[in-house]
């Protein structure tokens, strides 16, 4: 569980650093009634990045992992195109 806790922290850091840095809107819903967690990311309204996991508790610890690894690699991804075009702006 400490891993996917450290994948959960650097899925909420991407989040706030998309909400802080860039005109990139980021969501992170965790909904413990319905047992899913959703990651949104939007630019200028327009979808550009989801990933919605169901049935969250009951999922096999090495596929959630595997599943948040996934999100981290996307929203760093993600990251690091908006880096490289805002340094071609400047």
């Amino acid at each position: 569980m400490e891993a996917n806790l450290s994948l959960f922290n650097q899925i909420n850091s991407l989040s706030y650093w998309f909400l802080l840095e860039s005109n990139y809107k980021s969501s992170i819903v965790f909904d413990a009634e319905k047992d899913t967690y959703y990651v949104s990311i939007k630019k200028n309204g327009q979808p550009l990045y989801s990933h919605h996991i169901s049935h969250f508790s009951s999922k096999n610890k090495r596929f959630l992992q595997f599943e948040l690894v996934a999100i981290v690699n996307s929203l760093l991804h993600i990251k690091e195109t908006v880096m490289i075009r805002l340094r071609k702006s400047s």
